[in-house]
């Protein structure tokens, strides 16, 4: 009884790691839920009025999604440099309340500044991200210059949340993520084997559809070695181990496609070319022999 638990477990974790490699959305849902409820939590702890809790939320929200640094040294200088970003827009967003025509304005701008950052990489457009949403959660809220200071308050309280949530809470290393996408490179390897099988045995009706599972897993296969392939220089010191590991994970991607493209051989007369693998829509190989 315990082995088939402990099999229907390893299951389960498996199918968890292949639809998200990395953990990479569980951490970053679980940073964003958690932070804007550390957020929350603290505020209602002081009996601020409702308004200030939305401003609370989104503010931390903000702080939270915006960052995409892998480093956490990035991390913690983008989020220190958001904190008086956002505390500007606050301000901004207060002397402009009341001034429709010029505050429309500043707003079209604003989104124009917010847009032209991601040319200066993630730390531009995580600023610019958290300039725009705090600006438009003070236009939100009513923000004036009378409970300015209350407000820089909410947004330092969401701030910490957020720094708190991500640097301790949720802890994440690039070492810890470089490993779990390995296992989920080994998951969506093992599946793709599958599904190739699957094609082999597959009658006339339903090789279109086992075509297609090859295909998804092909690509998905894929999707994983470039993950891995980007996060290989945070994830190891070992320029060697990096290389290493860089020729594994090649060498497994194209070999699970050879044997996808000998299977398909193996199905039909006639020699099968990488597009049946890749392009959606390519019929199946026709005649020849049955598997």
């Amino acid at each position: 009884m315990s082995a088939a638990e402990g099999s229907l477990g390893t299951r389960l974790w498996d199918r968890v790691t292949a639809s998200d490699p990395g953990l990479l959305r569980l951490a970053a849902g679980s940073r964003t839920a958690g932070s804007i409820a550390l957020t929350l939590a603290v505020l209602t702890a002081l009996r601020v009025p409702v308004p200030h809790l939305v401003a609370g939320a989104i503010a931390s929200m903000a702080a939270t999604f915006a960052i995409r640094e892998k480093q956490r040294s990035q991390q913690a200088l983008t989020l220190a440099l958001g904190l008086p970003v956002a505390l500007a827009s606050v301000t901004l967003g207060a002397l402009l309340n009341s001034r429709v025509i010029a505050g429309d304005l500043f707003f079209v701008v604003l989104i124009f500044c917010a847009v032209y950052s991601r040319r200066f990489g993630d730390r531009g457009n995580a600023l610019g991200l958290i300039g725009f949403q705090i600006y438009f959660m003070s236009l939100f809220v009513g923000a004036t210059g009378h409970t300015l200071p209350a407000l820089f308050g909410v947004v330092t309280v969401a701030f910490a949340a957020s720094a708190l949530v991500r640097f301790v809470i949720v802890y994440e290393t690039p070492a810890g993520v470089l490993l779990r996408l390995r296992e989920a490179f080994r998951v969506r390897l093992a599946q793709l084997v599958s599904a190739q099988l699957e094609l082999l045995d597959a009658g006339p009706g339903d090789a279109d559809k086992a075509l297609d599972a090859v295909r998804e897993g092909t690509a998905r296969l894929h999707e994983t070695a470039l993950m891995i392939q980007g996060r290989l220089e945070q994830g190891t010191s070992d320029e060697s181990v990096a290389r290493l590991v860089q020729r594994r994970i090649a060498g497994a991607e194209i070999s699970a496609e050879r044997l996808g493209l000998l299977l398909l051989t193996a199905r039909s007369s006639e020699r099968t070319d990488t597009l049946t693998l890749h392009l959606p829509g390519a019929p199946v190989p026709s005649g020849g022999r049955e598997p």
